[in-house]
């Protein structure tokens, strides 16, 4: 591997970047492409000595000592960290997505789908263009009561040049590749115009609580974020997501989103006992998968939030003993990073939001019972 040099001029020239000291690790923003890069103690010592304009050499030998390691390894893994630096973080010119999607061709007539809906005391109006659109998304809102007002608010999707834009009125709030995360997408802009609050970032998790306060699971897909939910709404703690979490700006706070849970096969079973209902509801078949959806308890209509007081990041494992262990806040930031997150791209929200990291208490938990994951998700959050 060859030698990619970057300059202090480089570095420097990072008035575009934001720099955020936690601990012993460091996270960067860059001004002019969202997302946060997360610097290990290591990769943190290595930008650290760059800033100095020291040569290569000597940022290595500095390396070497710091780790006590021999020079040849550590020229190795500071290469390493330079190369990945020269083509994301430092690259020169970044493409950002551009709010204002084109709707050439666009026309009304080419709709499959609209509904009005009462989404938490609001009138709420959906328009979708295609069939694909319609089967990841109706399913979910069939739970809600519908309108008989006219709309508060109207959102669009369409589909144009292999990407979905979603539109709040006219105005494009998102364009995304794939159905399932537009659906994530426009579901969280219902919630956020009808609370008619700012989000300081949106996370892939699942939300339930109690007292006003609420613990959020962040995972990935298929890791058992929705039977947990289910449980624990079942259990009487009220439910907010399985999916798709907001934190609202200033308040810390995570809205209910009152939309239809989809449960896999795998669930069944588990869940017919606490949801007799769930047997007679019907079977679609998502992405070569049979599902069903499960209406959400108690948040019809329902405008409460939690307080975002515990994360627990949940894995479900089958066979495996029940863990619980606690994270620190470079662990939480990674693990964020792993089951995908999003906060507003400015440097007062990303501190925000990461002061909000360091603040609360996170767990990794590994289960394979979900009665008895639900009781330890109910102790954290006591």
């Amino acid at each position: 591997m060859g030698i990619l040099q970057i300059s202090l001029e480089d570095v420097l020239s990072c008035n575009r970047l934001w720099e955020f000291p936690i601990e012993n690790f460091l996270v960067l923003a860059r001004k002019d492409f969202p997302g946060l890069y997360i610097l290990s103690p290591s990769a943190r010592l290595i930008w650290d000595i760059l800033k100095t304009g020291a040569p290569f050499a000597e940022l290595v030998r500095e390396f070497a000592s710091t780790y006590d390691i021999p020079t040849d390894l550590a020229a190795l893994d500071v290469t390493r960290t330079l190369d990945h630096w020269r083509l994301g973080l430092l690259a020169h010119q970044r493409n950002w997505f551009s709010r204002a999607a084109a709707r050439a061709g666009y026309s009304s007539n080419s709709d499959v789908f609209a509904g009005d809906y009462c989404v938490l005391g609001k009138s709420v109006r959906v328009i979708l263009q295609t069939s694909e659109l319609a089967e990841e998304i109706v399913p979910r809102l069939e739970s809600l009561p519908h309108a008989p007002s006219a709309p508060d608010f109207t959102f669009r999707v369409i589909e144009d040049a292999d990407a979905f834009h979603v539109f709040a009125g006219e105005c494009c709030v998102a364009t995304e590749e794939t159905a399932g995360a537009t659906r994530a997408v426009l579901f969280q802009e219902i919630v956020r115009c009808c609370r008619g609050r700012d989000c300081l970032a949106v996370l892939h998790a699942g939300a339930c609580g109690f007292n006003s306060r609420c613990v959020v699971f962040p995972g990935g897909t298929q890791s058992g974020k929705t039977t947990l939910a289910a449980v624990l709404m079942k259990t009487g703690l009220t439910f907010y997501s399985d999916d798709s979490v907001l934190l609202e700006r200033d308040t810390l706070s995570v809205p209910a989103m009152p939309f239809a849970l989809m449960v896999r096969e795998g669930s069944w079973d588990l869940l017919y006992p606490r949801f007799p209902h769930l047997r007679d509801a019907p079977i679609v078949t998502r992405f070569g998968e049979r599902v069903r959806f499960l209406p959400p308890a108690g948040t019809e209509g329902d405008d409460s939030c939690g307080y975002a007081a515990v994360i627990v990041f949940v894995r479900f494992r089958p066979g495996a003993s029940n863990e619980i262990n606690i994270l620190d806040p470079l662990q939480t930031l990674l693990r964020l990073q792993q089951s995908g997150f999003w906060v507003a791209h400015d440097e007062e929200s990303i501190r925000a939001f990461l002061i909000w990291i360091q603040s609360t208490i996170s767990y990794e938990m590994t289960y394979s019972d979900v009665d008895q994951a639900a009781r330890m998700t109910r102790r954290v959050l006591c």
